[in-house]
């Protein structure tokens, strides 16, 4: 019993150890790829695909983000979970058997999040992230770009509404310390894969990230809109069903 015991621990320190490499690998290939990077013109969303699971929120959300960047200029991506199933076995069949053993779907999708931007870059938005107008001429095209969160006391980023280019090395240190994380907290997920997550590895990397103004971009669900706001969260937190 006790070698069995032994041999899996092994098993578990080897997929550990073949991941780091992973990461490491690509974040060292790419730390200096993205000088002259632009952001794909691609919106990404994630939604169960069974549409009356939908709040009637969502519905309005979505429209802005299609009126206010829409195709041929802009492509538009909408992932469900069996989407992103096969995105992670397909491609980034390293991380498939630590993605699949998650025990919360939220944070295979929070997870996913983090893979999508890395691979394609975009702009990913949640779906009860409203838009009010097209913001993609105020972006920075090198950097990472994430909402300054309007609840400092749980996280200073979130993961709501994220913008990237391409193979951006900043989204390989996320993954790597939530597998740190995953370890030593996994019971809470705002710090295994969620904002937590993201702002800790943003404080260790500060020069990768534009922080995009929560006054502008994800302003207090107390606040009244202006004309001075560009999006905002309405936080119906369908993920903690999940």
């Amino acid at each position: 019993m006790i070698n069995i015991i032994l041999i899996f621990i092994i098993i578990i320190l080897i997929c550990v150890i073949i991941n780091d490499k992973f990461i490491e690998k690509f974040a060292n290939a790419n730390a200096n790829a993205n000088a002259n990077a632009n952001i794909p013109k691609i919106i990404h969303q994630t939604a169960p695909s069974d549409k009356s699971k939908w709040p009637s929120i969502w519905f309005e959300c979505q429209k802005s983000w299609l009126k206010y960047f829409p195709e041929p200029e802009y492509k538009y991506m909408m992932w469900n979970d069996e989407d992103l199933d096969n995105f992670m076995k397909i491609e980034f069949p390293q991380y498939y058997e630590i993605y699949k053993n998650y025990d919360k779907n939220i944070k295979r999708i929070d997870i996913a999040r983090y893979f999508i931007l890395y691979k394609y870059g975009g702009i990913y938005a949640d779906m009860d992230y409203i838009c009010f107008k097209n913001f993609y001429n105020l972006i920075p095209q090198n950097k990472v770009s994430i909402s300054e969160s309007p609840y400092p006391e749980n996280e200073y980023i979130q993961n709501a509404l994220m913008i990237s280019p391409k193979n951006h090395p900043f989204w390989l240190k996320v993954i790597k310390k939530s597998q740190e994380k995953e370890r030593i907290k996994s019971d809470i997920i705002i710090y295994s894969t969620g904002p937590v997550l993201l702002s800790d590895t943003y404080f260790e990397n500060i020069d990768d990230v534009n922080v995009l103004d929560q006054d502008i971009y994800n302003p207090h669900i107390s606040l009244p809109d202006n004309d001075k706001m560009i999006c905002r969260h309405y936080g119906t937190k369908l993920w903690l069903k999940s």
